[in-house]
Order: structure tokens, then C-alpha cells, then sequence
């Protein structure tokens, strides 16, 4: 006897649910370490390569780790170096503006993806996706406009969303070069970029502001390597596979609901009523794309029943 499809989904649908609403609360582990942000991706590689590579030996898996072939192992070297620059980027955004700022500029991901299949792969792109698109926008417009005197007046804080940018650039490059995979399994991809951040950033590591053993920091850093890598990263491995696109497109929702909460939990930061705005529609403008919306009728398309790079062991982890 087969189970109801509807009762099949409630365990991967709490799965990713957790793990959406978790990986949204990296920024304020990022900001809590007090650690300077190539400390902090350094860090977060140790323990994410440790705790997957755990992962993969508990699993059976661990043939994995050593079974990419040479194209695959330079595709994975790139699309590795994109992800740990991302992270380097996205963590500097947190700092230099705030946690719900730099995530909601984040999120302009999807649409990155979409233009670079247009421009650079020669993927066809539909009139619909354009419009959601600038519909997105229009939408980082609401979001910055009104931190124009911020940005003016405050350098750091103009660099910051600088770096949220590239950031969500970055993630779309990482997973563009993940999309090149065929047979290479997620875990074992993950290590591979985990160790290509350790080697990358441990010359730039400042070894002198690094906490004593015995320090609290060491809580934040090392959640953000076993939680938010580790953990996560299994958590939606196991859901995507068995989830409709609906479901992943909805719960993903949660990644930057929890953001936003934990800033304004933490750090009492708010956004305005005009950024919210700006936020739903770039949410919406995602859902627009991933779903394959008619614009502005809200009908399905058509297309593959997947959201691009959900499939790809860094979507929607910071």
C-alpha cells in the first residue's frame, strides 16, 4: 500500500522548512562571532568540510569524496570559488549595512540566473521572465530608496550594498558552474568547496584576533560551520528530491522572514513599509520566474518542474 502523496511531502516539507528558517539566521552568527569576515568564511569552511565529511562517512558515501573526474573536479573548483567569494561578500554586506538590507538585495539571485542563461548560455527566456524581472526591479528600487541619504552620506554603507550585490552575482555564477554537474553528489561537492575556502582564505586569515578556545565566539563560528553548512545543506539535499516546486518556492520564503526577524530581534533594526513592499515584490517576482508565471496573469507556463539551482547543494544556504 502506498502512502498519500500529501502525507509523503509533510516530513521533507518540515525538513526544508527548518532548514530554510536556519540558514536565515547566518547573518547574525556571522555579526555575533565578532570575528573579522575572512575569519569568519575560514572558519565556517573548517567546520563545514569536518561536517560533511562526517556526513558522508556516516552515510556510506565516502567513496564520494574522491570520485570526481577531472572535469567535473575543475567545474567543481569553479563553481567552489564563486560560492566562498559569495560568502566572503554576502557576510561583508551584513556588517557594513544590516542583516535584512544586504538579504533582501540578496534575493535578486534568481533573475541573475535567468539573464545569464539569456545572455552568456543562449537559454531561451520568455517575455514573461523579463517582465518579472524588471518587475524584481522595480522592487530594489522600493528596497533603496530609502537609504539614498544613507548611501550619500555613509561610504561603508554604499560599499555594503555593493558587496550584496556581487554577492547574489557570485551565488548565481556558483550556481550556473553547479548546473554543469551531472554525477557528482552534493555532499561530496560541498566538501570540495569547504576545502577550496579553507586553502583559499587561510593567507588572509588574521591569526592574532582569533578567540581563545574557551571563548564563547567560538559558539557562533562553529554554528555557522556544522549548523548553517552542515546541518542545512543535509536538510535540504534530503527535501528537494522529494518536494514540488510549489512547496520549495513557497517555504523559501522563510529564509529571509527569519533574517529580517533576527535583525530586528538582535539588532531592533526594522525595515519600512515602502522596503517591505520592495520585498514582496521581489519575492513575488521569484516565484514569478521559478514557476513559470504569465505575467501578470499568475498562470503556470509550463517548463521543467524545478526552480533553477534549487538542485544545487549551496541554493538558498548562505
Amino acid at each position: 500500500m502506498t502512502a498519500n502523496p500529501g502525507t509523503a511531502e509533510i516530513k521533507p516539507a518540515i525538513q526544508l522548512a527548518l532548514g530554510m528558517a536556519i540558514s536565515g539566521s547566518v547573518g547574525v552568527f556571522a555579526v555575533q562571532s565578532g570575528q573579522p569576515t575572512v575569519n569568519v568564511v575560514f572558519i565556517r569552511c573548517i567546520f563545514g568540510c569536518l561536517s560533511l565529511g562526517a556526513w558522508c562517512f556516516l552515510t556510506g558515501n565516502a567513496r564520494d569524496l574522491i570520485g570526481f573526474d577531472r572535469r567535473s573536479l575543475l567545474l567543481g573548483i569553479l563553481s567552489g570559488l564563486f560560492l566562498v567569494l559569495n560568502w566572503l561578500a554576502i557576510f561583508e554586506a551584513f556588517r557594513l549595512t544590516s542583516i535584512g538590507f544586504a538579504t533582501i538585495i540578496y534575493h535578486l539571485q534568481p533573475f541573475w540566473i535567468v539573464l545569464a542563461g539569456g545572455l552568456l548560455l543562449g537559454e531561451t527566456v520568455s517575455r514573461s521572465k523579463y517582465c518579472w524581472i524588471a518587475f524584481a526591479f522595480l522592487g530594489l528600487l522600493l528596497v533603496v530608496g530609502p537609504k539614498i541619504g544613507t548611501i550619500n552620506a555613509d561610504a561603508g554603507f554604499a560599499v555594503g550594498v555593493i558587496y550584496a550585490l556581487i554577492a547574489s552575482m557570485l551565488y548565481a555564477a556558483s550556481t550556473l558552474t553547479v548546473r554543469a554537474l551531472r554525477n557528482s553528489k552534493p555532499e561530496a561537492l560541498s566538501v570540495l568547496h569547504c576545502l577550496i575556502g579553507a586553502v583559499l582564505f587561510l593567507p588572509f586569515m588574521n591569526a592574532a584576533v582569533v578567540p581563545p578556545v574557551t571563548s564563547s565566539d567560538w559558539l557562533w563560528l562553529a554554528g555557522i560551520g556544522v549548523v548553517h553548512t552542515g546541518i542545512v545543506y543535509v536538510l535540504l539535499y534530503s527535501a528537494y528530491p522529494r518536494l514540488p516546486t510549489t512547496a520549495i518556492a513557497v517555504l523559501a520564503f522563510l529564509n529571509p522572514a527569519t533574517a529580517l526577524l533576527g535583525d530586528l530581534i538582535v539588532y531592533g533594526r526594522a525595515i519600512t513599509l515602502l522596503q517591505a513592499a520592495g520585498l514582496v515584490l521581489i519575492l513575488l517576482a521569484g516565484l514569478g520566474v521559478n514557476l513559470g508565471w504569465r505575467f501578470p496573469a499568475g498562470r503556470r507556463a509550463g517548463g521543467p518542474d524545478r526552480i533553477p539551482g534549487l538542485a544545487d547543494p549551496q541554493s538558498k544556504a548562505e
